[in-house]
């Protein structure tokens, strides 16, 4: 004789006997999660070696808190300065200060997959080259978009440049003109976007012409940013979020209706469908993307298309800005190393529009470049990755499988055996002086662009326009800062935005 049970009792039952306990204890409960389970955490994890903050060894709460303030990478540093190489900034992550565990942590093949702080960045349905924590997808959409990428395609987009150029030296021509305080780092911010404008779509976003953030785009994006990077400390919560129906209806949270998502889709939308009179006329960065799909369908979707585009306009348009507004401040604010480079750009043979292999061959200006992007990278969250199967080493430390390991270009590119003992201070000659191998030590440690195979796909373009319009800003006008000891402020909520650029220009030539 068959005898059924019935599971369903029991299973009630045991709800209603753990609501009970619940009931009966909260206070008990509360402890338990307040104070046991942090407690828990800290001492039965194998990291508990590692220094750190008491409180980052329990809950991320740390991490969050560090990205709220804006000013993480001023944490890490002081962290590192304070307990050594390795510290626990999390209750399963540690941070490593040594560039050459950043050169074993970005190597290909080494299986060190990105961890869930990517999965909240946007589009989230479909993930762009950066967002991509599937390493064989990420290499597939790599592949395609590497040729529109390429250096050579964007030196294609020069005429493109050249005119956005010409239109933020009109512009910086009436505060020259008049001598009124011009905010160089606004002009920068306006010029990197109208130039992804036009090298993606053949289209400016019109800041330059309209001289403001158009529709707070910027702003938008800047607070689209912010809660990327502090959700990001504990990606589970986005989650949640994003499964709000007011979710697209909070201005700060959604780009959705930003000037650059709707460019991006109102061009891709017409891309798809051209006139036979059209097809010709695009060969932007958007066009090359579209052809890779039509011809690679099983590899590449539309929603690809315009995520990769769209994550370039969000990728390259405030790390460029900001790269140039640190070269700006550091180079003005050492009276030295401004004389000596205009004394080098006004010396070399350049054409009527500063050339990117013109630019290539004045040394001293490539030293300030580099050592800009050194001491003030435009990244200012760490770069995390996540301990494969079977664990690893990293630097002669062992870690357990499913450890996330970050690494923080402010603090890598501070490292006194690397960079010498006076890595803080920003000093060019560093990368004129010495001998070779050591200078290529210095250049292999250098991550203001990522590394291994998630090396920035978009370096060459930003490489490509500030090697053309800081040597034509320095040619065309002598520049003084309105408060030479003020240094810049700023906030980093995924890359390091600043603010307070004032300068006063003046012609050269004029008196």
């Amino acid at each position: 004789m068959e005898i059924k049970t019935n599971d369903e009792p029991l299973t009630k039952s045991a709800v209603l006997s753990a609501w009970q306990v619940v009931a009966a204890h909260p206070f008990l409960i509360l402890f338990v999660l307040l104070f046991v389970r942090p407690l828990w955490r800290r001492y039965s994890s194998p990291l508990r070696q590692f220094p750190g903050p008491f409180i980052a060894s329990c809950t991320r709460a740390w991490k969050v808190w560090s990205t709220w303030t804006g000013h993480t990478e001023q944490h890490h540093i002081a962290l590192h300065q304070k307990y050594g190489p390795v510290v626990r900034i999390a209750p399963n992550e540690v941070s490593f200060s040594n560039p050459e565990a950043a050169i074993e942590l970005f190597k290909t093949g080494k299986g060190f997959h990105k961890t869930d702080f990517y999965g909240v960045f946007p589009p989230p349905e479909n993930p762009d080259i950066f967002t991509e924590t599937r390493e064989a997808v990420h290499g597939v959409k790599k592949r395609y978009a590497a040729t529109p990428y390429s250096l050579a395609s964007m030196q294609q987009s020069t005429p493109r440049i050249e005119e956005t150029e010409k239109l933020l030296l009109s512009k910086l021509d009436e505060f020259a003109d008049t001598n009124k305080v011009c905010d160089l780092g606004d002009w920068l911010h306006f010029f990197a976007f109208d130039v992804l404008g036009e090298v993606a779509f053949s289209k400016k976003f019109g800041f330059l012409e309209a001289g403001v953030d158009v529709d707070n785009n910027i702003k938008t994006i800047d607070n689209s940013q912010w809660y990327n990077g502090i959700i990001g400390q504990v990606p589970w919560l986005d989650h949640i979020f994003r499964r709000n129906p007011l979710w697209n209806l909070i201005p700060f949270l959604s780009t959705k209706n930003a000037l650059v998502t709707r460019t991006a889709l109102g061009q891709l939308e017409k891309r798809q469908k051209p006139s036979d009179g059209e097809k010709a006329e695009y060969k932007d960065l958007l066009n090359s993307l579209i052809i890779a799909q039509q011809e690679h369908p099983e590899a590449l979707s539309h929603g690809d298309v315009f995520a990769i585009a769209h994550g370039a306009i969000f990728a390259g348009s405030d790390s460029t800005a900001s790269t140039m507004q640190s070269f700006f401040w550091y180079v003005l604010a050492n009276k030295r190393v401004y004389e000596k480079l205009v004394d080098e750009i006004m010396a070399a043979n350049l054409s009527e529009m500063v050339q990117y292999n013109e630019s290539q061959n004045m040394p001293y200006f490539q030293a300030c470049l580099k050592e800009a992007m050194r001491i003030a990278p435009a990244v200012g969250l760490n770069i995390t990755r996540k301990v494969p199967p079977g664990g690893a080493e990293i630097d002669g430390v062992k870690l357990p499988a499913g450890t996330a390991v970050a690494v923080n270009g402010w603090v890598l590119h501070r490292h006194k055996g690397i960079f010498g003992e006076d890595a803080d201070v920003f000093r060019p000659e560093r990368w004129l002086e010495g001998d070779k191998e050591k200078i290529k030590l210095m250049e292999r440690c250098m991550f203001q662009f990522g590394g291994g195979s998630h090396v920035c796909i978009g370096r060459h373009l930003a490489l490509l326009e500030m090697n053309k319009i800081i040597p034509e800003i320095i040619r065309r006008y002598d520049i003084q800062l309105v408060n030479p000891s003020k240094r810049l402020e700023h906030h980093s909520s995924f890359f390091v935005v600043q603010w307070g650029l004032l300068t006063y220009l003046r012609s050269r030539g004029k008196a």
